[in-house]
């Protein structure tokens, strides 16, 4: 059997092309913040009005151990091949050329309707000001091009400083939820659990016997939060050391994954009851016991909470502009894994050629961003509440057939490393808990994709949900597969077959020795970023 057309002309040679300029402090926090934007800020009240706190915290727990076992599988694999395309490229060489043709174009599109999701999210937040939000679309569309265009350097630069940010965001609202569930806050009222027995750790609003669809509601939800995880992976080819850097991203990621989003969801639902008023609910107008209640958001659980809290207007507008400040990190960072995904599917001739031209200056695809940033202009669309949840299904299932597609590649990547006996131990990065890691992420993600539009089918949704957001994605991905497979005669590749050298830089190549800083800070920084 033939192995997998690989383009081997020196001039889009994945294994050269964009420059290595992304350090170690760039990488750790981009893998550590890079996408954390409105999804976890503002949608999180999706997953606590639809699921309850116990709910969504479940169901954040269940979607966390799936992005973490396909992370895992995705850094492996770049921990041998730190090269443009990532896991497209991955899916194409170990799988089935169709297979990293269809994914690679899911998951650019998924990626660039996030772009203005994000910017459909700050303007809900920039709502709390009541100000003419039209102008603020203009300028932060027009900050994140440029910063993309720029170059992979100025990129790093800005979300390392947006990450600094975003941290102690994230570790500011946890502390002040704890004070306000203590009763440490203005109003001196003590929390507890209070919102967990009333209304209930599972949205006591729903009608009886729903509760289970608002946790799958809230499991949607958390695989939005969640999406854009990976974006480390994909920053290999223009990263300094990305081998080692890679390897040290991925062992920040169970920390990060129990800290921002396991404890931030949990908190939230100390201080913000699941029945809010001002919470985001799911897709559609939700049917409870009462009948049905439009809800109208325009705050973050955490907002909320806070200012129920009795603290100031001016304390509640700091929290909400770094939310805010989130929201155009994460437009940034999703402009910036869209392109690069377009970019290596330029390079195997899955998409136009002109779009896998760099420019000379920055090292940068310049015709890829461009592209990428035009769906940032969805965001001046009539926007209503509802729109920014649609987003959110589209944005969910997607990454789901991602990481679904990450996991199958891993276990075929995993027997072909098994059948041609290369020890997966001599990786700078590699998971004692593989294959059962990808097994885990697969079978779950299966199952999500399946039933996570199964509430339409219970009537617990409004007959204005359509059936069409919840599965378009399925059928657009397998529709690519099949048709690129039978329009090029495209055959899966066998584990003997699979090719694990030709156009991979070697070590010598891509790794320099490491260096550590001098000082007390300087080390203290180096170790925790």
């Amino acid at each position: 059997m033939a192995l997998p057309t690989i383009n081997t002309d020196k001039k889009k040679n994945p294994a050269r092309g964009p420059r290595r300029r992304l350090e170690q402090r760039h990488v750790q926090m981009i893998a550590i913040t890079g996408t954390i934007g409105t999804a976890l800020f503002l949608g999180s009240g999706q997953a606590l009005s639809g699921g309850g706190p116990v709910g969504a915290l479940l169901a954040y727990a269940l979607v966390g151990s799936v992005a973490y076992a396909s992370l895992s599988s995705a850094g492996e694999m770049t921990s041998l091949a730190p090269v443009p395309g990532s896991f497209a490229h991955f899916a194409h060489r170990w799988v089935d050329e169709a297979v990293g043709f269809a994914v690679g174009w899911i998951y650019f599109f998924t990626n660039a309707v996030t772009i203005p999701s994000e910017i459909v999210g700050a303007e809900l937040l920039i709502t709390y000001w009541k100000a003419n939000d039209q102008p603020y679309i203009v300028l932060i569309l027009g900050v994140i091009c440029l910063v993309n265009l720029f170059g992979v350097r100025y990129f790093g630069e800005v979300e390392f400083w947006f990450g600094i940010v975003k941290s102690a965001m994230i570790i500011v609202l946890i502390l002040m939820s704890i004070i306000i569930d203590l009763g440490g806050a203005p109003d001196h009222r003590r929390l507890g659990f209070q919102y967990w027995k009333d209304p209930g750790p599972f949205t006591a609003s729903v009608t009886p016997g729903y509760q289970f669809l608002g946790f799958v509601s809230a499991v949607m939800q958390a695989a939005a939060a969640f999406q854009g995880i990976e974006i480390s992976v994909i920053a290999a080819s223009e990263t300094v050391s990305p081998r080692r850097n890679i390897a040290g991203a991925m062992k920040k990621v169970f920390v990060r994954i129990c800290v921002f989003y396991l404890a931030g969801i949990f908190v939230a639902g100390l201080i913000v009851p699941s029945n809010d008023p001002q919470l985001l609910q799911p897709p559609g107008n939700i049917t409870h016991s009462s009948g049905t209640t439009q809800r109208i958001v325009n705050a973050s659980p955490f907002v909320i909470g806070i200012q129920n809290s009795g603290f100031g207007t001016s304390v509640v507008s700091i929290i909400n502009a770094g939310v805010l400040s989130s929201a155009i990190s994460a437009g940034n960072s999703f402009l910036f894994s869209a392109s690069r995904i377009l970019y290596g599917l330029s390079l195997r001739g899955q998409a136009p050629a002109f779009l896998a031209k760099l420019n000379t200056r920055t090292g940068t695809s310049i015709p890829s961003i461009l592209f990428t940033s035009a769906f940032g202009f969805l965001a001046f669309l009539s926007i209503e509440n509802e729109t920014f949840q649609w987003f959110y299904n589209v944005q969910a299932v997607g990454q789901l057939i991602t990481w679904s597609v990450i996991n199958f590649t891993y276990l075929r990547f995993h027997k072909g490393m098994a059948v041609q006996r290369r020890s997966r131990k001599n990786l700078i990065y590699w998971n004692r808990f593989q294959p059962w890691l990808a097994q885990w992420g697969l079978f779950w993600c299966i199952v999500f994709i399946v039933f996570g539009g199964y509430p339409i089918f219970m009537d617990f949704y409004e007959a204005s949900q359509p059936f069409i957001i919840c599965y378009l994605i399925p059928p657009i991905f397998f529709l690519a597969l099949v048709g690129r497979k039978y329009s090029h005669k495209t055959q899966m590749v066998s584990p003997d077959d699979m090719d694990f050298e030709t156009d991979i830089p070697t070590i010598e190549q891509t790794e320099t020795k490491e260096v550590e800083p001098s000082g007390f800070w300087a080390k203290l920084a180096y170790r925790l970023v």
